[in-house]
């Protein structure tokens, strides 16, 4: 049984990774899956890992069986004196993995080109949050004014946040009117050469409360390159996306795309379609 072993912090990029012994996580009594979301705290000099994960997800009762019949097996196969067989294959796709992980974040989100209008497709809020980190880290911003429309108030340094009740309670027109003037508010305060960065944490919630022409019409206006000095990247939980058309007219008001799953950035050409 290994319960103690020596861990290491590892910088891949703008991330940062922290690395178990194999013997560690391969043992029976390890309490946590691939995968899972966990918490991670600092309690003064040491720091905690638990379960309580930030995207909400709990575990169905098939993950719970799975779970349970994967600790039988491995203490089964541990007790018997097994020792598991991991491949450099494993090993080398896990590396690779994490390195374009890193890439991506660096060169697709945190060194996004001026005028670019990006659609961003997410599911995990984890992964949300570390895009939007990079978004607006400061290493490639400067003292570019920046703006976030979230559900929740930010914790995001130097940034105007709009936060989603300060346009719910308004009428259809006045909400998107709302959202156009926020924009040109935080743009208008920008007295550096470098570009205005703004970001939608999730624009779904419109579609779900009855201002799809609304928001069409505010993310056509735009165009696929933003005309003036700026970059916007707006987010969409893919998930609550239901109308197979409205997805293909928003994904067309971009000229770039970022997927979470897979993580991958795209970009298309060719003419805007109408409404």
């Amino acid at each position: 049984m290994v319960t103690h072993a020596e861990a290491k912090i590892h910088r891949v990029g703008p991330r940062h990774t922290i690395y178990l012994a194999k013997d560690l996580v391969e043992d029976s009594t390890f309490p946590f899956r691939a995968d899972e979301d966990l918490t991670v705290r600092i309690e003064g000099d040491a720091l905690i890992i638990d379960k309580d994960g930030r995207s909400g997800r709990r575990p169905t009762k098939l993950d719970e069986a799975h779970s349970h019949r994967d600790k039988i097996l491995t203490k089964t196969l541990d007790v018997l004196n097994f020792s598991p067989l991991t491949s450099k294959a494993e090993r080398i796709n896990q590396m690779l993995s994490e390195i374009h992980e890193a890439e991506m974040l660096e060169s697709r989100v945190r060194h996004m080109p001026k005028n670019e209008h990006a659609i961003f497709l997410w599911e995990e809020e984890t992964f949300l949050d570390m895009v939007l980190s990079e978004f607006f880290d400061p290493g490639a911003t400067g003292k570019a004014s920046k703006g976030l429309f979230s559900v929740k108030p930010s914790a995001f340094e130097s940034v105007n946040n709009l936060v989603q009740k300060d346009v719910s309670g308004l009428d259809k027109p006045e909400a998107i009117k709302k959202i156009r003037g926020w924009m040109a508010e935080v743009h208008a305060s920008n007295d550096t050469n470098l570009p205005t960065r703004i970001a939608v944490e999730d624009y779904s919630w419109f579609l779900q409360n009855g201002l799809a022409k609304g928001l069409m019409e505010l993310e056509q206006n735009i165009g696929r390159r933003v005309k003036e000095n700026m970059t916007i990247l707006c987010g969409y939980n893919v998930s609550k996306l239901t109308d197979p058309k409205h997805m293909e007219t928003l994904i067309d008001f971009h000229g770039y795309a970022i997927l979470d799953r897979p993580f991958r950035a795209y970009r298309r050409g060719g003419p805007l379609k109408s409404l």
